[in-house]
């Protein structure tokens, strides 16, 4: 038998649930746990107001943030490619600031000093360039002695040189180094470099004359020990009366070695003073300028040996009177030999540089 309706009460279901958002949460979960919907028993009204916003499943949400990496991605990617394209130019090697050392004489043969950036102009292929660095303070200086010791320098020759070297060992600097070797047959170091220059004289005294005049293979062996000198300058002074007369080094390969380092080399050639030896003087010339002009420096000829001392003082002079300069050279390309020429603005100066060029390499 049915129930009768009491009358006063609403026709419509009520909902067994509470209406609090607290309660309906709850109210869901005990719905879910029977089986019914969380809403039975609301009007319809009602059920429309409080059914909960629906949430996308966990695959919806993945899917969605895919979507937004990969267009991102794509935008990234194309950015660049919208952008204009700047060609890529390919210049030459550009080498580290060209670093160089000059003495200046006047027309009497006096040294020059007190002179200013100002005052010098240094020219790369012919093109001035722009002095970067200049200074006046004395650099200290490592110099490498390159004697000859062959038969023919025996006597009054090497007793000269001996007293010249040992006077010119006497004026070097504080902080200066100096190193001997020797050459005959075949090059031999006597004393590597120091600054305890006593040892130097020490084995001056004991040197003979004997052998062959092997010079091309003593500057070549000279620009490798060198390497080892503690101070940036460096110096090859080399004393020698004659010709290149044995070993196995040419000319032609000396003169590419000394191009490649930054050594100056300053050379005294005795030469004799006999009318039969016109022709080996001419030769001996001609070779130690071509030396000094590939390093840079100066050479001297003398046919007295009691005059080594006085060009040994004046070589000693130049070498403590450098002007320091640098510049930075232009862009070129690894390999080329560049030339290397510096003037003053003084009419009536002569330069002599520390190097007459440099082949360019690649910066660090």
């Amino acid at each position: 038998m049915s129930k009768q309706r009491q009358p006063g009460l609403a026709t419509s279901p009520v909902c067994p649930l509470r209406t609090a958002d607290s309660s309906v949460t709850s109210g869901n979960a005990v719905a879910a746990a029977i089986g019914h919907s969380p809403h039975a028993g609301l009007p319809t009204a009602h059920c429309r107001l409080l059914t909960p916003r629906p949430r996308p499943c966990y695959s919806e949400r993945v899917r969605r943030y895919l979507v937004c990496f990969l267009l991102i991605f794509l935008l990234t990617a194309w950015l660049p490619a919208l952008q204009p394209q700047i060609p890529t130019v390919r210049y030459g090697i550009k080498v580290e600031m060209v670093d160089l050392y000059a003495s200046v004489y006047n027309s009497e043969g006096k040294l020059v000093k007190g002179l200013s950036r100002d005052d010098f102009i240094v020219f790369d292929e012919g093109v001035p360039q722009a002095i970067s660095q200049f200074s006046r303070e004395y650099i200290p200086l490592s110099v490498l002695i390159l004697l000859d010791t062959s038969g023919s320098m025996a006597g009054i020759k090497l007793d000269s040189a001996r007293r010249s070297l040992a006077q010119f060992l006497k004026r070097l600097n504080d902080g200066d180094e100096a190193m001997l070797m020797t050459f005959h047959s075949r090059p031999r170091i006597t004393q590597t470099f120091t600054q305890n220059l006593e040892k130097i004289r020490n084995t001056l005294r004991r040197l003979e004359g004997n052998g062959s005049t092997a010079l091309y293979d003593a500057i070549l062996q000279s620009l490798e020990v060198i390497r080892e000198s503690r101070n940036p300058r460096r110096t090859l002074l080399l004393i020698s009366d004659g010709i290149n007369t044995f070993g196995r080094s040419a000319l032609k390969d000396t003169l590419s070695s000394l191009r490649k380092q930054s050594v100056a080399l300053y050379a005294i050639g005795i030469e004799s003073d006999s009318p039969d030896d016109v022709q080996e003087r001419a030769v001996t010339r001609s070779v130690l300028n071509q030396l000094t002009d590939s390093a840079g420096g100066e050479a001297f000829m003398i046919t007295d040996a009691s005059n080594l001392g006085l060009i040994c003082r004046t070589i000693s002079d130049q070498m403590h009177n450098q002007y320091s300069l640098g510049y930075y050279p232009p862009k070129t390309t690894e390999g080329e030999w560049r030339n290397i020429r510096i003037v003053t603005r003084i009419p009536g100066l002569r330069v002599i540089p520390s190097k007459t060029g440099y082949y360019p390499s690649p910066p660090k």
